[in-house]
C-alpha cells in the first residue's frame, strides 16, 4: 500500500504540474491548474499546495516548491478576500470552503515549512492568521452541512498550534462539542443537510456516506488525535467502522440513497479528500486486531479503486468515464492527492503504518441477511456472492436528487462488480462549478424503475416518497403510486405500484405489478462488454472479464438503443438499457441471475 500511495501521488501530482499555467504575465492565469473537461481554473485548486510540498520532500526537486508557490500567489490574486476568506471560484461567492484552504495551508506549515524560503514563510503565515479569524467568526458555518463544522473544529485547533493561539483552540473544541450528538442509532453520521436535525415526513435522518466517510469522519477523527479528546476519538471510528457496511467488494462506496447524491461518484464524494487517511487512522487506534484489519483493509481497496479510476495520470469521475468518451474534470484529482499527501506525513509523524500488516480474508455470508437502517429507510441485504440496497429514503436535499419509492438502488457482486446503481434520479447541476455536462452520450437515469408518461408528463417509482416496505425472511415487497420529480400525483388516474425483490444466494427475482407503463432495469455495463441476446428464451447475457450477468424476463424485453450504452455522470457508469413491457395481467417477472 505505501508503494502504491507513493505511485499514485507522483503520477497525479505530475499531471497537476503539467497543467499549471507559467509565463502567461497574467497573475490571474499564472499559476492555477487548468482543468481540461471544464476549460476553466477551479477556484479550489490550491489544495495542490500541499502534495506538491510532500513531492519536493520527496524527490527534493525545487520545481515542486515554485509549483506551490505559484498556485498559492494564483488565490491572492484571483478568489482571496480582503475579509480572509477564500471564495469558491471566480463566479462563486461562497466563502465556506476556507476552511479547506486553512486545513491544508496548515499542514503545509506544519510539515514543511523548511523547504520555504523566508519571505514565503512570513507570506503564508499571514495568510493561515486572515483565514483563522475569518473562520473564528463566520458562524454561517456552525449551521451548515455537518462536513462543515466538523472540518473547521480541525481548523481552528490546526491554526492555534501554528500561530500559538489558544482561542483558535476553543474554539475548535466548542465546535466538535456540537456535533458529538449527530450519530444514528446504526452509528451513522447525520447531518448532510440542513437543518441537520430535520426529520423527513417518514422519519429519515440526513445522511451523506460519501461525504461521511472522506470528508467529516476522518476531520473528526484527526481533530480528536490532535486534541488528544479520547471521546471524540472513540466515537469517530466508531463511525468509520459502522460506514463499512456501506463499503462494497472492489472499494466503492454505496451512496445510492445519500442526500448529496449529486455530489456522489462510485469511489467517492466529488469534491471532498478521500477515506483512506481515515480508515488508516482508525486502524491504528483500534484495539481489537479484527476490526483494524478492516479498516486498513478498506484504505488499501479504496486506494485501488482511485488507481483504476485513473487515466492519462488524472483521477476520472467514475469508473466508466474513459469508456463513455468522458472529459477528466481535475478537481477530483487535486482535493483526493491531499490524502495521499496526508498519508505521507502522518506515517511520518508515526500516526498510521501502511506497510507490515496482514490484510483480513473476505468473509462470505453464508445465508442471505437483510438487515434495515430506518434512519434513512434503506435495507441493506448482504448475501454469499453479493450485496443490494433497496431504499425508500425521502429526505430531500434537491428535487431530482437521489431515488426512493423501494428501488433496489444498488446491486454489486462480487466477481461481476456493479449490476445496478441507481445515481442521480435526474441530472441537474446543483453545483455548477463542481459538476461536469456529458459530452457525446446518451445520458440518462440508471436507476431501476417503473415509468410511464400522462399528457406528456413522467411519473416514476423512484418518485414516490412515501412508499410502504415490508421485510419477511428473503423477501423485500414494496407498494405506492407513481409520482412526477415534485412527488405529486398523475391528477386524472393513480398509478399504483407493487415490487417484490426475492433474494436467493446467487439469483435475484423480481415481480412487479402496474396498470400502465413499462419497467426500466438499467444493467451496469462497459460498452467493451459482449452482449448476448437469446430472443427465443427471452434472455439476455452480459459477459464480463470475470463472470457474466444472464436477465431471464416474464414478459417482452426491448433494447431501445440496441446495444450502444446509456450513461450517467452520476456516478460513472455506462448500463445496458433494457425495458420490459408486461404481456398479461398488468405484471412482469424479471431475474437477475449473477
Amino acid at each position: 500500500m505505501k508503494e502504491l500511495c507513493n505511485n499514485l501521488l507522483e503520477e497525479w501530482s505530475e499531471s497537476l504540474l503539467r497543467l499549471q499555467i507559467r509565463n502567461a504575465g497574467e497573475k490571474r492565469l499564472d499559476g492555477g491548474i487548468l482543468c481540461p473537461a471544464c476549460g476553466r481554473i477551479h477556484g479550489r485548486c490550491a489544495d495542490a499546495m500541499y502534495p506538491f510540498l510532500v513531492m519536493a520532500e520527496k524527490t527534493r526537486e525545487r520545481k515542486w516548491v515554485e509549483a506551490a508557490k505559484a498556485v498559492f500567489l494564483w488565490t491572492e490574486h484571483t478568489v482571496s478576500k480582503e475579509d480572509g476568506s477564500i471564495q469558491n471560484d471566480i463566479d462563486s461567492d461562497w466563502k465556506g470552503i476556507t476552511v479547506f484552504y486553512a486545513i491544508q495551508l496548515a499542514d503545509c506549515l506544519k510539515y514543511h515549512e523548511s523547504l520555504l524560503d523566508d519571505d514565503t514563510k512570513r507570506l503564508w503565515r499571514e495568510r493561515l492568521k486572515k483565514a483563522a479569524e475569518f473562520l473564528y467568526s463566520f458562524d454561517e458555518l456552525s449551521d451548515n452541512n455537518i462536513n462543515y463544522p466538523v472540518s473547521n473544529a480541525l481548523a481552528m485547533f490546526l491554526c492555534g498550534d501554528i500561530l500559538a493561539e489558544e482561542r483558535y483552540k476553543e474554539k475548535g473544541r466548542a465546535l466538535s462539542a456540537a456535533v458529538k450528538c449527530a450519530a444514528t442509532e446504526n452509528d451513522l453520521l447525520e447531518g448532510e443537510g440542513v437543518p441537520r436535525g430535520r426529520k423527513s415526513k417518514m422519519g429519515c435522518s440526513a445522511v451523506d456516506i460519501g461525504y461521511n466517510v472522506e470528508e467529516t469522519l476522518p476531520a473528526l477523527l484527526r481533530y480528536a488525535l490532535i486534541s488528544r479528546e479520547k471521546d471524540t476519538a472513540f466515537l469517530a471510528k466508531k463511525g468509520l467502522e459502522a460506514h463499512l457496511d456501506f463499503m462494497l467488494n472492489d472499494g466503492g462506496w454505496d451512496n445510492s440513497f445519500g442526500t448529496r447524491n449529486y455530489k456522489w461518484s462510485y469511489w467517492g464524494s466529488r469534491t471532498s479528500d478521500g477515506c483512506a487517511l481515515g480508515y488508516l487512522m482508525a486502524a491504528a487506534l483500534e484495539e481489537n486486531t479484527e476490526k483494524a484489519a478492516d479498516c486498513t483493509e478498506a484504505a488499501r481497496k479504496n486506494l485501488e479503486l482511485l488507481k483504476r479510476c485513473t487515466k492519462d495520470g488524472l483521477l476520472m469521475g467514475g469508473p466508466h468515464y474513459g469508456n463513455a468518451g468522458q472529459p477528466i474534470c481535475v478537481h477530483h484529482t487535486f482535493t483526493h492527492a491531499k490524502v495521499l499527501a496526508g498519508i505521507a506525513d502522518q506515517e511520518t509523524e508515526g500516526w498510521i503504518k501502511t506497510e507490515d500488516r496482514t490484510f483480513r480474508q473476505e468473509r462470505e455470508e453464508q445465508e442471505v441477511v437483510i438487515r434495515s437502517y430506518l434512519e434513512v429507510r434503506t435495507w441493506k441485504v448482504t448475501a454469499p456472492l453479493f450485496n443490494a440496497s433497496v431504499t425508500a429514503c425521502d429526505w430531500e436535499y434537491m428535487p431530482g436528487g437521489h431515488v426512493s419509492g423501494g428501488t433496489l438502488s444498488m446491486l454489486s457482486h462480487r466477481r461481476s462488480g456493479p449490476v445496478l446503481c441507481a445515481g442521480m434520479a435526474d441530472y441537474s447541476l446543483k453545483e455548477p462549478d463542481n459538476m461536469q455536462l456529458p459530452v457525446g452520450c446518451i445520458h440518462e437515469c440508471l436507476a431501476f424503475r417503473i415509468e410511464t408518461t400522462v399528457n406528456g408528463e413522467r411519473y416514476s417509482s423512484i418518485y414516490e416518497d412515501s412508499a410502504k416496505v415490508q421485510v419477511s425472511g428473503r423477501t423485500i415487497r414494496v407498494w405506492g403510486c407513481m409520482k412526477d420529480m415534485a412527488h405529486c400525483l398523475c391528477p386524472d388516474r393513480k398509478l399504483p405500484y407493487w415490487i417484490e425483490y426475492e433474494f436467493d444466494k446467487q439469483r435475484i427475482r423480481i415481480r412487479a405489478g402496474f396498470e400502465e407503463g413499462i419497467m426500466i432495469c438499467p444493467v451496469i455495463s462497459s460498452s467493451g462488454e459482449t452482449v448476448i441476446r437469446e430472443e427465443d428464451l427471452n434472455r439476455i447475457e452480459i459477459i464480463k472479464p470475470e463472470s457474466s450477468v444472464r436477465i431471464t424476463a416474464d414478459g417482452r424485453m426491448d433494447l431501445p438503443y440496441g446495444t450502444e450504452r446509456i450513461f450517467n455522470l452520476i456516478p460513472g457508469f455506462q448500463a445496458l438499457k433494457i425495458c420490459i413491457i408486461p404481456q398479461r395481467e398488468n405484471e412482469v417477472a424479471i431475474d437477475l441471475n449473477l
